[in-house]
């Protein structure tokens, strides 16, 4: 990390500052619902600054998690974010105009790279201050240089949950250390708790995955994408076919690419390893996912801005292995709560399975005291919700000046 680039983890967030009156609105923009990452972090925060008194609302192209953010009365309005063409830009447009029109929000969250140039588009002519989440790596472009050059020149901030990503961004696209705020995520210890985890539940998923009695599960929790290190990892399972173990490849999205799908089963057919692998799209129930596994392993060559399922993985008491790949080694204690492999090296991560795999109950013990205990001193998520309210209120000061000359 750049010495430069210091002054963003040391930099605090003013406190103090009061909101715009008991129903200050923040519409959240999300390009989907359906449960990832990304829609799972928007729900939660649209739910928590409901209850604490704001009014949230979130735009997206929907999914299974409207549900969710309807029964704690969080109003959601469907924009199809996902649609390309002249056309289906224009009806973006004009919804986003009409649903600003009408719920006056004082303020915008951009929840990823794919929804910044609506939010960015609604902001600049609106005067709407914006914060954008970029919690995930993206390739650099003509195109989002553009973007987030002409981000900065409005009233904006951004959050980043890793000094990973707010290194990437501060040296590829050139953004003051001041515009950006470090806010690592925060996870729920009441949702990933083993003792809340019923047998019911446990069936239900494993008769849903078919899983093997009495086998040991390793879960992937790695979207389908190029970068995602699927192969390696099935090299690696290869030299440990002859154990009972099986693999869940979990895209965790339903909008994955075919392609990826299907060199990820050429690679199960060449290495012979038919009947030891599933497939799985997504997931609603990630605790018991967790609780059902052996091991996670996110083997990623790519790297990623930050992995919520490696934070409840460990949440969860489970043992995980990660590559040293982008924000993956922020996300755990080194020499603690992970194994740390380097990326495309199927034999040695071959080895660290096999530990992992075989180790003992009071060793399993032992290291699930350690990662619970990590994840809740160093990702709760009171603080992560705490910190970003300081931050829509930071934003919503700072903007006031300047809404009040405009």
């Amino acid at each position: 990390m750049s010495q430069s680039f210091k002054t963003i983890q040391s930099s605090k967030i003013s406190k103090g500052h009061k909101t715009y009156g008991p129903r200050t609105t923040v519409l959240h923009l999300c390009p989907d619902l359906n449960p990832d990452e990304t829609a799972r972090e928007t729900v939660d925060l649209a739910i928590l600054t409901q209850r604490s008194g704001w009014r949230a609302i979130i735009a997206s192209g929907g999914g299974t998690l409207v549900n969710d953010s309807e029964r704690a009365a969080v109003r959601h309005h469907r924009i199809p974010f996902h649609q390309q063409g002249i056309f289906a830009h224009w009806r973006k447009r004009v919804l986003l105009e009409n649903l600003i029109q009408k719920e006056r929000p004082a303020l915008l969250h951009a929840h990823g790279i794919d929804v910044l140039p609506y939010a960015y588009t609604i902001a600049r002519l609106h005067h709407i201050p914006l914060i954008a989440d970029l919690t995930q790596f993206f390739d650099d472009t003509p195109q989002r240089q553009r973007l987030l050059t002409n981000v900065m020149a409005i009233s904006s901030l951004i959050r980043v949950p890793s000094a990973f990503m707010g290194d990437y961004l501060y040296k590829t696209y050139h953004i003051a250390a001041e515009r950006l705020h470090h806010v690592p995520p925060g996870i729920d210890l009441r949702w990933y708790n083993a003792g809340t985890i019923s047998p019911e539940r446990m069936q239900a998923l494993s008769r849903l995955w078919r899983l093997p009695e009495l086998a040991s599960v390793i879960l992937i929790p790695m979207p389908f994408t190029v970068g995602g290190g699927h192969k390696t990892f099935l090299e690696a399972l290869a030299r440990l076919k002859d154990e009972n173990i099986f693999a869940v490849l979990l895209g965790n999205s339903p909008n994955h690419q075919p392609l990826i799908d299907f060199n990820i089963e050429d690679s199960v057919r060449e290495l012979g390893l038919e009947g030891k692998v599933i497939v799985q799209e997504f997931c609603t129930d990630w605790p018991t996912a967790c609780w059902l596994s052996s091991v996670i392993v996110t083997p990623n060559e790519r790297p990623r801005g930050q992995s919520m399922p490696l934070l409840a993985a460990q949440a969860i008491g489970r043992p995980v292995i990660i590559t040293d790949c982008g924000a993956n080694i922020e996300m755990v204690r080194k020499d603690e709560t992970a194994w740390i492999v380097p990326p495309h090296n199927a034999l040695l991560l071959s080895d660290v399975l096999r530990e992992a795999i075989h180790l003992s109950t009071d060793q399993r013990l032992t290291l699930a005291d350690n990662t619970r205990h990590f994840v809740a001193e160093t990702f709760p998520q009171a603080q992560w919700f705490n910190e970003m309210i300081e931050l829509y209120e930071t934003l919503l000061a700072q903007h006031a000046p300047i809404a009040r000359l405009a």
